[in-house]
């Protein structure tokens, strides 16, 4: 039926939309957009107001067709939003262009947060059409409606601009200036609205040329550090701009981005460079090592530890440092011997020089380089080059184990329980890179026997904890003798306390004592011919 009929109730479209919901809703809105919002405002529309504009839409998208206008309503919401952002955002965007990078970011904001404004409120007005006419007809929301509109009308025509404004503004304070980080979070939280659910609008638009511009600017950082900055230098400023570019991300940027962006960094500054850096003159990592430069080095470990086997070269420099350390340590006992220094196999200078040089940077590989296997690997190779290199009559095997026999014999060093333990965990960690160690075995196997048969040893229970020791590195068929020496002793004891009782009721001015060893357990000696002395003789017969 025609409108003004029978039906009085039936509103016309044009009516309702005219009379009604654009000139008490939509006019008054942009009115209020244009016009400037007051600070903090967040009801544009009082109570009464609301319900008769909702009631308004309600009416016309209810009424029985041909006079339902839910269609139409849905149309005219669309149309009003496009209008709105093509006659009034867009012309005031294209004026702040040219004029500064916070200038068109400022009004792209402010412009953002009034269509905020006006798709909530929009959205609240036609809330029916959303609950019903959208549902039913598989359309988009309001919302999403609104948030499509501002897309395609004002970000797809403004985002070259607006990255171009962010990347400047990110390159200034990267050089050290102050900027409006709460401006530049709320247009990036933009970009990810534009994504509808998703990144991909963030990713394409602002992160993709974000760190091509990152990889330029680090790029041109990068030629310039490398000419004028020591390593040390270097690494500190490389680690101070990795610092800054996660605090970045984390005051404004999506967490996303941060990975990314800290691989083109760590790939412009750091692996770019990382040979020439650890190679430097004057202040390469052979240089930190030779100085003892702790943080340099652990600054070094931690930067060059983020990329992809960039611990490699710099696990090789340390392997070769410690070789050449250890070389200087066999040629300072080469030049002794050349000069005319008697050749023992008994030289605890050496020998303390290796245990001293290990101790040194076995505590670099765990400080410095945090026990990484790469550098436990580096200070083992090195060191078993050094290990096995001989110089002069004797083998390393021979001066180890001597040293060892100085240790655990009475009137030898001069040492408390505690330091001779020390010494010889310090004595086994070198033998552990002795490629023959069945001949420092033997060595020691002679030395010990000397040591307990002349009753040198100063203490049986640091010969337990040697053969212990020896046994944890290499196994209980290694130190099965020798367990047995000592296990001949403890059991021979009470064998000898009843022949000497036996002894004393025997006439006898011999001071006779008897050790009964087990065959394959001691050493092997040449027996000589021995004529005994009757008086012998008789105390031999009274032990049988």
């Amino acid at each position: 039926m025609a409108a003004g009929g029978p039906n009085k109730g039936i509103i016309q479209l044009e009516d309702g939309w005219e009379k009604e919901i654009k000139e008490k809703a939509i006019d008054r809105l942009e009115d209020m957009l244009n016009g400037g919002l007051e600070s903090g405002s967040t009801s544009l529309f009082g109570p009464r107001e609301y319900v008769g504009i909702y009631t308004t839409c309600y009416d016309m998208c209810t009424q029985r067709s041909p006079y339902n206008w839910s269609r139409e309503l849905y149309n005219k919401h669309g149309d009003t939003i496009e209008q709105y952002l093509t006659n009034n955002v867009l012309p005031a965007l294209r004026d702040k262009t040219g004029q500064g990078g916070t200038i068109l970011l400022g009004e792209i904001q402010h412009r953002w947060t009034n269509h905020q404004i006006m798709n909530k409120w929009l959205k609240k007005f036609f809330t029916y059409l959303d609950r019903y006419y959208v549902k039913h007809h598989s359309l988009p929301t309001l919302a999403q409606a609104g948030l499509r509109s501002f897309r395609n009308n004002i970000y797809d025509e403004m985002k070259r601009d607006t990255t171009a404004a962010i990347l400047d503004l990110i390159n200034d304070e990267r050089e050290g200036e102050i900027i409006d980080k709460t401006l530049v979070k709320s247009i990036v939280e933009l970009y990810e609205s534009m994504g509808m659910g998703s990144l991909d609008a963030y990713n394409a638009d602002l992160e993709e040329p974000l760190l091509n511009s990152t990889r330029e600017y680090y790029a041109k950082k990068r030629q310039e550090w490398i000419v004028t900055d020591s390593t040390p230098d270097y690494l500190i400023k490389a680690e101070q701009a990795l610092n800054q570019e996660s605090k970045r991300v984390a005051d404004y940027l999506n967490q996303a981005s941060e990975s990314k962006l800290l691989k083109v960094c760590e790939e412009e500054i750091l692996e770019k460079v990382e040979q020439v850096l650890l190679e430097k003159e004057g202040s390469g990592c052979r240089v930190l090592l030779a100085n003892d430069k702790e943080e340099d080095l652990q600054r070094m470990f931690r930067l060059f530890s983020r990329l992809e086997n960039g611990l490699n070269p710099m696990a090789s420099i340390v392997q070769e440092f410690i070789h050449s350390m250890g070389n200087e340590c066999i040629n300072r006992r080469q030049a002794r011997l050349d000069s005319g220094e008697k050749d023992k196999n008994d030289d605890p200078k050496f020998v303390k020089s290796l245990i001293s040089l290990h101790d040194k940077y076995l505590g670099v590989v765990k400080t410095d380089f945090s026990g990484h296997s790469l550098f436990q690997k580096a200070l083992k190779d090195a060191f078993v080059e050094v290990v096995n290199k001989n110089v002069g009559q004797f083998t390393n095997a021979e001066l180890m184990s001597t040293f060892c026999d100085r240790v655990l014999k009475s009137g030898g060093e001069k040492l408390s329980e505690s330091e001779v333990e020390e010494n010889l965990d310090k004595i086994v960690q070198l033998f552990s890179y002795l490629t023959d160690k069945d001949l420092f075995a033997e060595i020691y196997r002679n030395q010990l026997a000397k040591r307990l048969l002349n009753q040198r040893s100063a203490s049986d229970d640091a010969e337990k904890v040697m053969i212990a020791k020896l046994k944890m590195q290499c196994g209980t068929h290694f130190t099965s003798k020798m367990e047995g020496m000592l296990g001949d002793l403890a059991v021979g004891s009470e064998q000898r306390s009843e022949f000497e009782a036996r002894m004393r009721q025997f006439d006898s001015n011999l001071d006779f004592s008897v050790q009964v060893l087990t065959t394959g357990f001691w050493p092997t000696y040449k027996s000589p011919e021995v004529s005994l002395a009757p008086e012998m003789s008789r105390c031999m017969r009274q032990f049988d």
